[in-house]
Parts: structure tokens; sequence; C-alpha cells
């Protein structure tokens, strides 16, 4: 609308310049009736062009009026789309603490992965357990492994036995046990006489010597009680690794037929399992009565 008016307007001074160059070359005055009329043209000309331009302004204003009546959401869009792209654009908001940027928003869990290996590896934990348990209770002949699986307080922590020195069987009711650090025979003794065992250790130099005595019938009962007691024990590991492993199974979602099979499998692994911690409990109670 604007250069419609400066080009009238141009048209209109150049119109008047030709006149006045005219009448200048002829030295004669310009009419004033052409004057009038070219300023006529001009003005007409301008107000045309005032009114296409506030035509088309209402018409524009007229368009959005309706649109925003008949559709509101475009309307908004139409208005969002003259705001600069910058504006537009904001910063993602940032996750609270709380949140974790991992995880998912459409609510689903994701299946957890079965390895029955896992839980196999817990069983065989309980018996290594229940094989060191045993191998402390004392029988009619002296054993090393009475002795190397003791805990001593020693340098501020608890330490096996057999970390600190070595025990070895000088006859079968002897024991010998040999420190590796001398300033520890105090601690070892100690540890000796506290446990269950029942032994008396004394000092031999650099070694501390350990008598096994024989038992009589009421010390090998109370033994062969405390046998059953750690195989007991052993078996609840055993039964809490199988739960562990039937709770895994549910978590992997796996179809029904694979998940039959995997419980058979976790199921048949508890009964070998638990029937090698009732061998053992059985056969150390027979070595204790036996000797």
């Amino acid at each position: 609308m604007r250069r419609s008016i400066a080009r009238v307007l141009w048209r209109a001074r150049a119109s008047v310049a030709a006149s006045s160059s005219a009448s200048s070359s002829a030295l004669l005055p310009v009419p004033s009736e052409r004057f009038s009329s070219v300023l006529t043209a001009g003005t007409t000309e301008c107000s045309a062009a005032f009114t296409r331009g506030f035509s088309g302004l209402a018409a524009t204003s007229a368009s959005r009026t309706r649109i925003s009546r008949t559709c509101p959401a475009i309307a908004t869009q139409q208005t969002r789309g003259k705001k600069k792209k910058a504006g537009k654009e904001k910063a993602a908001p940032a996750p609270r603490a709380d949140e974790d940027p991992d995880d998912d928003d459409d609510g689903s869990d994701t299946a957890a992965e079965f390895d029955p290996a896992a839980f196999e590896q817990l069983m065989e934990s309980a018996i290594e357990a229940l094989e060191r348990d045993l191998g402390k209770l004392r029988t009619g002949r002296a054993s090393p492994g009475m002795l190397e699986n003791l805990v001593v307080q020693a340098y501020g922590e608890h330490t096996p036995l057999q970390h600190l020195g070595s025990v070895t069987a000088r006859n079968a009711q002897t024991l010998a046990v040999m420190l590796y650090d001398a300033s520890l025979k105090a601690a070892v003794a100690a540890a000796i006489r506290d446990s269950p065992l029942g032994f008396n250790p004394r000092e031999d130099g650099d070694t501390l010597v350990v008598p096994v005595p024989e038992m009589n019938a009421d010390v090998k009962r109370e033994v062969a009680k405390m046998a059953a007691k750690a195989g007991e024990t052993a078996k609840v590991s055993v039964r809490n690794a199988r739960k562990k492993g039937m709770d895994a199974i549910k978590r992997a979602k796996m179809p029904e037929d694979e998940a039959k099979r995997a419980e058979k499998e976790v199921q048949k692994s508890h009964d070998a399992f638990v029937k090698r911690c009732q061998d053992l409990t059985v056969a150390k109670e027979k070595a204790i009565m036996a000797a």
C-alpha cells in the first residue's frame, strides 16, 4: 500500500515538473485548471490505494475472526506461528531428583533374565559352608580340619586360623599349631579354649600343642547334635536358594511351558543338594559315634 501511494505522488510531482518545464521554456504561466486536474487525479488515486489497503486489512481481520470462532485450535496455532522460532523451542524440563532418567514412561516392566547356574552356585555355597562346619567338630581322632577354620581375633579383625599359621597332626591324639607371628599365641590359645571343641592348648616354645582327648558317650552325643544342627542350617540355605530361583522365574515372564521346565530344573537341583547335606551330616554323626 505504501508503494502505491509513493508511486501516485511521484507521478503527480513528475506531471507538475513537466508542466513547469514547458511553461518556463515558453515563458507562459501554468494554467490553474491543469494543475488542479493533476492534483485531483493524484488525490483520487491515493484514496483508491488507501481504500484497497484498508479493505485488504479488513478482509484479513474478518477472516481471522471467523476462524477463531469456528476453530479456536487453528486460530491459536496461527497466533503461535507468528512467534520467533527461538521462542518456540523451549528447553526440556530437568528431571526431578527422585526420578530415574532411564525409566520408561509406558509403565511396562522389563522381563528379568533367568540363569539357573546362579542359584545352583548358592546351593553349592551352602554345601561348602556345611563341610567347613562339620570339619570343626571333633571326633576320636585328631584332624587339622578341627582348627583350620577356627576364627581368631587378630590385627583388629576376625581371621581364620589357617591364615595365621599351619595346623598339623602329630599323632592320633595331638594337634600342633605353628604361628607365623608368635605374638598371636595368646589370642589363638584363647580362641581354641572358647570354641565348642573343648580343647585346652599349651605352649611348647613357638608352637601351640593341642591335646585331643577321647570322648565319652555323653560328649559324643552332644557333638552329634551339633553336626545335625549344622546340616539343618545348610538345608535352610538350599531352600532359600530354591525360593530365589522360583521368584526369578516368575519375574522372567517366560512362556508357561518354559517356566514349568525351569521350575522342575530348580526343584531337581534343590533335591540333589538337600540329599548331599543329609549324606554329609549322617556320615559325620557316624564318625563321631564310632570314635
